[in-house]
């Protein structure tokens, strides 16, 4: 991937006693990943994507004054119902729903002035006085990288065919050095053999270089059903250079596609599987129920992303807690990324993370290449003064500072001291006349019909 649009959303707010708000959010759309249909391309994604977002958007905005999760609970059905009957998949449907709550969240936060952790704790968003009592008492003031190593990634130093010398780690020998990272997100395919020669390249580095690290791994639906699957795991559990790597893998994510994953057929496999290492869903996760399906299947947990709804991850989370009261073994909530690209998706993402104690989370993408060439000047200048924990001006191989920000990563960790300090992880808005005003596709008449009178 060489480029993605990033869709920022700029949300006019009246609150019930009339004051006016502005509420913001945002989020990379990446090639294939809400809907890997076939024939589908980039370009039907951003489309269906869009009429995703003008749906939630004519649903919400004629509702009345409510906190931000009634407006939710009101208003998310009929939008998944009209979506569906435009043909757009769970992940598809929830995309514009998912954008709206975040901009009300922020609206909400910059109302009343509180962070989002405590707005949750306060019970500012509606979600109930349990819940409150369920998320720690205090954000995490730092969150650890967790380098995702993709398909084609350079390994080695010497694999690097074309350098792009921008300063920033273009290899995982670099990334280790560099950063000091500690734990990696391992892309696999569904070519078993390819699978296995490339996390034996990727054990030799981590295992002499990484230290103490901790390792996941990502199938991201590659595999055709969880028999052969499985039929993977044997193998890899035993081969004698990966037993370094085995020992430290900490889960296995999405191996089967979504529409294979949540059959009966798959409890079996799954329970074989799971002897050696925990599975968890990602791409599957289309609806709140789909947690308790999964589970009930033997699933061990599920992942937490902003691009799928912050109240998805809170309803993963109040299942989880609700289970660990009950004695039941704790499934896991894992921080998965969606290239998220500063400063607003990055902000926002980070932001629930920290708020429910997620310690180490996935980022694919924007802490080596240089994120900010695409915003304005006035944008890099305002994420430099305000978040000085987070970013700093990247420096040449001759020690000297450059223009443009980096997202700051010290010891595998990224500090996130003025992002808890900040409504819903932002200060100032976008830059939004810099941005490119995008017009929204049209709902359908159909739709409109189907709808009726409000």
């Amino acid at each position: 991937m060489t480029q993605m649009p990033i869709l920022h959303l700029r949300l006019k707010v009246e609150t019930g006693d009339g004051k006016l708000l502005t509420g913001v959010s945002a989020c990379g759309i990446p090639p294939l990943w809400f809907d890997k249909g076939a024939g589908k391309t980039h370009a039907d994604n951003i489309q269906d994507l869009s009429l995703s977002l003008r749906l939630a958007l004519d649903h919400y905005m004629e509702l009345d004054a409510a906190p931000v999760w009634f407006l939710h609970k009101i208003a998310e059905p009929v939008v998944r119902k009209a979506a569906a009957a435009k043909g757009l998949n769970d992940l598809t449907a929830g995309f514009g729903v998912a954008l709206v709550d975040s901009a009300l969240i922020d609206a909400a936060c910059r109302h009343t002035g509180v962070t989002f952790h405590a707005a949750l704790k306060g019970n500012l968003l509606g979600y109930g006085e349990d819940f409150a009592a369920m998320v720690p008492e205090a954000p995490l003031d730092r969150i650890a990288l967790r380098h995702t190593v993709g398909l084609v990634d350079p390994i080695l130093d010497g694999d690097i065919g074309e350098p792009v010398n921008d300063g920033l780690p273009e290899s995982l020998e670099q990334v280790v050095r560099h950063y000091k990272a500690k734990f990696f997100k391992l892309k696999i395919s569904g070519d078993a053999e390819a699978s296995r020669d490339r996390l034996r390249r990727i054990a030799s580095v981590l295992d002499s270089q990484a230290g103490d690290y901790r390792a996941t791994l990502d199938g991201n639906e590659q595999f055709h059903d969880m028999a052969e699957f499985a039929g993977f795991i044997r193998d890899t559990s035993k081969d004698p250079a990966l037993q370094n790597l085995w020992h430290r893998t900490l889960l296995i994510e999405q191996p089967v596609g979504r529409g294979h994953s949540l059959v009966d057929a798959v409890a079996g496999p799954l329970k074989e599987i799971s002897a050696f290492k925990p599975v968890i869903i990602d791409e599957s996760d289309g609806s709140d129920e789909t947690v308790t399906r999964a589970l009930a299947l033997g699933y061990r947990g599920i992942s937490a992303k902003n691009c799928k709804g912050v109240f998805r991850t809170l309803h993963s989370f109040r299942t989880i807690k609700e289970l660990e009261a009950q004695g039941k073994p704790s499934p896991i909530l894992s921080s998965e990324d969606l290239t998220n690209a500063p400063v607003v998706p990055l902000h926002q993402d980070l932001c629930v993370a920290a708020a429910l104690g997620i310690r180490h989370s996935e980022r694919n993408g924007h802490h080596y290449i240089i994120g900010f060439d695409f915003l304005s000047p006035k944008e890099r200048e305002a994420a430099l003064s305000e978040f000085p924990s987070l970013y700093r001006l990247r420096v040449d191989a001759q020690g000297r500072e450059q223009g443009s920000p980096v997202v700051r990563i010290e010891d595998g960790f990224l500090a996130l001291k003025e992002l808890n300090q900040n409504g819903f992880g932002t200060a100032s808005e976008p830059d939004w006349e810099y941005l490119e005003p995008v017009r929204l596709p049209e709902i359908p008449e159909d739709v409109i019909e189907e709808r009726g009178p409000q």
